[in-house]
């Protein structure tokens, strides 16, 4: 099955499970830098965390359409770092509607905002050749 036959399977499978508010795929599988070792990674936002169980289900279930191993990245505590990567450049494959997909996206770009406040001073001390902030 190609690449695409198998997002469009994958979005068949996420549309049925009411708790996945928003769903992306990102990195090798949709950047053309697919090899045989490659997985899937995937990063989902749901109305409550997880529990072990449902996650795992979720996981097994693209396993079982993609044939690679499947990463998924939690979006309600992933990092702004993470969120931003998805955001620019993950597809996205569910959205339960636009006022979910917009409060995500103003919450990860102000989260993303503020992270690159407080750590301006540390990279600009990298780039000086200094690990720590010194006045």
């Amino acid at each position: 099955m190609d690449i695409e036959e198998s997002i469009v399977k994958i979005e068949e499978f996420l549309s049925k499970i009411d708790e996945v508010l928003l769903a992306f795929i990102f990195g090798s599988f949709i950047e053309n830098r697919l090899t045989d070792e490659s997985d899937a990674d995937f990063a989902i936002l749901f109305s409550n965390m997880p529990d072990f169980k449902s996650l795992n289900k979720i996981k097994s279930g693209i396993t079982e359409i993609t044939d690679r191993d499947t990463d998924i990245v939690i979006l309600n505590s992933a990092s702004p770092i993470i969120k931003m990567q998805v955001l620019k450049r993950g597809r996205l494959l569910k959205k339960v509607n636009d006022s979910v997909y917009n409060e995500f996206f103003l919450r990860t770009i102000k989260e993303y905002d503020d992270l690159k406040i407080i750590r301006r001073p540390q990279e600009q001390n990298i780039l000086k050749g200094r690990i720590y902030v010194r006045d």
